[in-house]
């Protein structure tokens, strides 16, 4: 016999989402409901709690020229959140985002680089932002202020409709930043990344849970950046990458930590209270 059960995770395998409650156990979850939808990204992106979260991702730029993707660099990036709950539906968020650019071959920190489209030398920076506040619902981030670089900017973010097979769950982030961040840019800037994460569905489901073991892919679209050494050189940038959440340093690549502590001290310290130093 056919039960409801075995038709609604059959139907899921050819349509985003979960159309209705699915029990796995003593838990129910159903993922076109706000509530529990806005739950598991958190879990998936952070944690219910206030603990320390932190996403790190490895992977690898591309100029775009002429349609062909050239590799320029590896990227190595981790961001230190911390989730706190704003009632029902909405969470505020505190992020700092710390990142390398790595060379290709042997994966070590380049500080100066060779353009390989212009054969320009460059000096490459290290990125750190933030800290920044955040406020997340079912809908996606409600930027309450960018700063550096990126403020004046325009910020769209969005979260995707969950596809769920079987015990799978997959959530889909979009961001599209655009605009000139000061009336000096002598050309507008362009920033799109597409960040997927998967989680199982009985951890999201698990009331005990406050984060879940989740992997995350990484693609992102960039304008040339000043630094670079493109000038006036058509095209653009794309990036590839993948990694985890974790929740703990020791979860993160050692050469990232290496780095971090050699460059960002504080953060490795204590990335708490590098997040709240503005509250102190």
């Amino acid at each position: 016999m056919i039960t409801r059960r075995d038709l609604t995770l059959g139907l899921a395998g050819a349509a985003f989402g979960a159309s209705a409650p699915l029990a796995r156990g003593a838990a129910e979850l159903n993922l076109d409901d706000r509530a529990d939808y806005l739950q598991a990204v958190v879990k998936m992106r952070g944690s219910t709690d206030t603990r320390l979260c932190i996403g790190w991702v490895s992977g690898t730029r591309y100029a775009v020229i002429d349609h062909r993707a050239i590799p320029m660099m590896g990227l190595l990036a981790a961001t230190f959140t911390q989730y706190r709950r704003r009632g029902a539906d909405a969470y505020d968020v505190k992020a700092l985002e710390v990142a390398f650019f790595t060379d290709l071959h042997t994966q070590k920190l380049i500080q100066t680089w060779r353009n390989p489209v212009t054969d320009r030398v460059v000096d490459v920076p290290m990125t750190r932002m933030g800290p920044s506040q955040f406020t997340l619902t079912a809908d996606g981030l409600q930027v309450e202020g960018l700063s550096g670089e990126a403020a004046g900017l325009d910020v769209q973010h969005t979260f995707q409709p969950a596809v769920v097979r079987g015990d799978d769950v997959w959530i889909t982030e979009v961001i599209a930043i655009g605009g000139k961040a000061n009336a000096k840019a002598a050309n507008p800037f362009v920033y799109n990344e597409m960040s997927t994460y998967h989680a199982k569905w009985p951890d999201l489901a698990d009331p005990a849970r406050a984060m879940v073991p989740t992997q995350v892919a990484f693609h992102g679209l960039v304008t040339f950046r000043p630094w670079m050494g493109f000038g006036d050189t058509p095209g653009h940038t794309t990036a590839h990458g993948a990694g985890t959440r974790a929740s703990t340093m020791a979860d993160l690549p050692k050469y990232y930590v290496d780095l971090t502590r050699t460059f960002h001290p504080d953060v490795i310290a204590d990335p708490l209270a590098v997040l709240n130093a503005e509250d102190g």
